[in-house]
């Protein structure tokens, strides 16, 4: 029989206190007497001994930096193996308690009782199962859960997307389903018009700029095809985080993740498409291929997607304008990633991303009569085309961990060509560096801070040309570099505080540019933006977590837009526009129920507002104060099993001061302000294999200007209503589909025809697609 160290000891003090009642000797080694169980107990002899452990998470990747604490004998953090260990540890029980952000804590008891405890297996931590959502990177640069960040922030989450595309799959449709206050798809090739809360935002491909501030090319929405999209991220409202571009918020494409642990995983997807109303020429199908895996150190993703449209029919079957359409356009896509787990701590990734999207109809368009008729597609012999003939992006990417201090590099190539019709094409082109670290801090056992910190190296270039490459505007280059600080300062479990700065130096150069026999001269503007940010939030309770934020982000105008009818640079003031956005809200979990509901109002000294001029197609910039307010709501409830229900809500106003003056009584136009805007949605669980899911969309009107004021965005919206219509069977590896867009067969005009009305000749003036079926099939591997 095994008798261990603590039994010997504590038979030896028994043994000494019997001689002692006998003698009256007592041993100098007899310290103490204890009470257990009814019976009394010398102490232990003090001996001392050591644990050791190790930490790692569901998918058991060790966890560096989680906390431990052996309580009343010492805490320590685990190293970047996630190793921990406590020496010198007298002999005794212990509660153990383990904690890490963003997962459940963990409180064990152990007994040491040797000279060296080890446990057999690691903890495992868990994901907190609070978290409304999963992790968010964009918000701060820092990665963290959607309910540890301050402010509003939507996730289109993978299965949602792919349930969404399949749908539709134009990214800007996709985006105004789900994102409250973003501007309607304009149901084009464009988003001119594109906001999120009235003002403008950035678009981002794994943290690569798409937009091209300089002269807005209207396709930053559609870059990259939505089968190589693995999530989308969107920051609602101004952030002082992501430099110019960000003064209405951020939308990240997060593009597809490599299957770990698994050599070969593949999904294979056709799609084919057909109207109707009037089949006839509008039969088009999708293609798209991802493989993905693991082989020792190296993991990849690969995919490849080709597809056409056909003509595009409104309800009442007649053929749509081509006019920026997306009727009878091919699109590729093709995307490349190879990491390489150089260390435990450290990695590195490529990744290669090519988008095609060229429209060739034998259709023309005619002009539309604002209320009367819209501009629709004639035979013609001339091809119309338009689209994206080029978006090529390469990305090298660094992660490594450096004690505590987490470091990010980026290094990345951006190369875009966008055609206007046959008129003219933009090319811009961007270089740049991304450099950040994350450094933690315990403060006391239960709080800590983050600092983010680090650098962006940005350098813009774009001109717009005719297709006989003649100069529409002059050639424009913008140099920016940024420093940046945020911190975030984690008080317990509950509280959440965040501020940081951003520093931006901007160097703007133009060059010369001969219109119509006259030449202006090229010029430099240098100028600085500097914003900031501070928020809080509490998350004591899972049903309400309110949150309240402010926040600065900024832009610069479409200088093109206005440079190329020979207007010096010195006239239009190319300086950032600093945009205040104030942001209250609540979100929370209860039972069946999750929501998050915010009201935001944000202001700013120079909005920006176009009106066409007396020549078509021309526009001047407007700039004067602006304050914009609106709410957001999203809900989802799941009642019972099968069932699911969703609600996605947008209501926004503003003002503006025309006169700058300080009085904010002129009503801003409908290409800023939105109409209001509600989703909702219902997915049955029929079986375990087979889902229904129907969607209502329902876009308000907007009419407030007289007549004699119709201009760009000053024409009455009318809104529409729209019902879309997905089942889904999966049967082993197969899932088959089908779905209906406008399933009722709708007869409307999207948003953005009426934004621009009679302008340009009513060549914008446009109906919206009648009714289209998409049939398809999914196999995975």
């Amino acid at each position: 029989m095994k008798v261990n160290q603590c039994s010997m000891a504590r038979l030896a003090a028994i043994l000494l206190y019997c001689s002692y009642s006998l003698s009256s000797t007592v041993s100098a080694e007899v310290t103490s007497v204890y009470k257990k169980n009814s019976s009394v107990y010398l102490f232990q002899l003090q001996q001392k001994g050591a644990i050791f452990g190790r930490i790692v998470n569901e998918q058991g990747i060790p966890l560096a930096n989680a906390n431990v604490q052996l309580a009343g004998a010492g805490k320590t953090s685990t190293d970047k193996d996630g190793y921990f260990k406590f020496e010198n540890i007298n002999y005794g029980k212990y509660n153990l308690v383990i904690s890490s952000e963003g997962f459940e804590n963990i409180i064990y008891e152990v007994e040491v009782t040797e000279e060296q405890h080890q446990f057999a297996e690691p903890f495992v931590m868990q994901t907190t199962r609070r978290h409304l959502d999963e992790v968010v990177v964009t918000a701060s640069r820092l990665a963290e859960h959607i309910d540890e960040v301050p402010s509003s922030v939507t996730y289109i989450g993978g299965k949602t997307l792919d349930q969404q595309r399949q749908i539709n799959d134009n990214l800007p449709s996709i985006l105004m389903q789900k994102v409250p206050s973003i501007s309607p798809s304009e149901e084009s090739q464009n988003n001119f018009i594109a906001k999120i809360r009235g003002r403008n935002f950035l678009v981002l491909i794994d943290g690569i700029p798409q937009s091209t501030p300089l002269r807005n090319g209207g396709r930053d929405l559609r870059t990259i095809d939505a089968s190589a999209i693995d999530h989308i991220e969107v920051i609602n409202g101004a952030t002082a985080m992501y430099g110019n571009g960000a003064a209405g918020g951020v939308i990240n494409y997060i593009t597809k993740k490599p299957k770990k642990g698994k050599k070969l995983s593949s999904s294979t997807y056709l799609n084919n498409s057909l109207n109707l109303v009037k089949p006839a020429e509008t039969y088009g199908y999708n293609i798209a291929q991802v493989f993905s895996g693991q082989i020792g150190k190296w993991d990849y993703v690969l995919q490849g997607k080709m597809g056409r449209t056909g003509v595009v029919r409104s309800a009442d079957g007649v053929v749509v304008s081509p006019f920026y359409g997306l009727g009878e356009t091919k699109s590729y896509n093709a995307l490349a990633k190879i990491g390489y787990q150089i260390a435990p701590d450290h990695h590195i990734e490529l990744m290669g991303n090519y988008y095609r999207s060229v429209q060739d109809s034998k259709y023309a368009g005619t002009t539309g009569i604002f209320g009367q008729s819209p501009a629709i597609g004639i035979p013609s012999d001339a091809a119309t085309n338009g689209g994206t003939p080029y978006n090529k992006a390469l990305h090298l990417k660094y992660d490594g961990q450096y004690g505590k201090t987490a470091a990010n590099l980026s290094l990345y190539y951006e190369d875009m060509n966008t055609v206007f019709e046959t008129y003219n094409q933009n090319y811009s082109d961007h270089k740049g560096a991304r450099l950040n670290f994350n450094t933690p801090f315990q403060l006391g056992s239960f709080s800590k801070i983050s600092l983010i910190y680090g650098l962006d190296l940005l350098k813009d270039h774009t001109v717009q040309k005719t297709l006989k490459d003649e100069l529409v505007t002059p050639d424009m280059n913008m140099n920016n570099f940024a420093l940046y600080l945020q911190s975030k300062l984690n008080i317990g479990a509950d509280w959440i505080l965040k501020g940081g700065v951003r520093y931006e130096n901007i160097r703007f150069k133009v060059g010369d540019l001969t219109k119509n026999g006259k030449l202006t001269a090229g010029e430099n503007n240098n100028s600085d933006a500097f914003v900031f940010n501070i928020a809080t939030r509490y998350n004591k309770y899972n049903y309400i977590q309110p949150f309240a934020s402010f926040s600065q982000g900024y832009s610069i105008g479409d200088v093109g837009l206005i440079l190329r009818n020979g207007v010096p640079l010195s006239q239009i003031d190319p300086k950032p526009v600093v945009v205040n956005n104030f942001e209250l809200g609540i979100n929370g979990k209860l039972s069946i129920w999750d929501y998050q509901l915010t009201g935001y109002y944000s202001t700013s000294r120079k909005g920006t507002n176009f009106a066409e001029t007396s020549t078509p197609g021309n526009y001047e910039l407007i700039q004067v104060p602006q304050r914009i307010y609106g709410v957001e709501f999203v809900a989802n409830v799941k009642p019972v099993r099968w069932l699911s229900i969703g609600t996605v809500l947008g209501y926004m106003d503003g003002r503006q001061d025309l006169k700058n003056e300080g009085n904010f009584k002129d009503k801003l136009d409908n290409s800023i302000i939105s109409p209001f805007k509600i989703n909702l949605n219902v997915d049955f669980k029929l079986t375990e294999q087979w889902n229904v899911y129907v969607q209502y969309l329902h876009l308000g009107g907007r009419d407030v200007f007289p007549a004699e004021a119709y201009n760009y965005g000053k024409y009455p919206v009318s809104g529409y209503n729209l019902v879309d219509f997905q089942t889904r069977y999966k049967y082993q590896k197969f899932t088959f589909l089908f779905s209906v867009n406008n399933l009722f067969n709708a007869d409307y005009y999207p948003i953005h025809a009426e934004v621009r009305g009679a302008t340009n000749e009513g060549r914008y003036y446009i109906k919206g697609s009648g009714t289209t079926a998409n049939l398809g099939i999914q196999f995975d591997l």
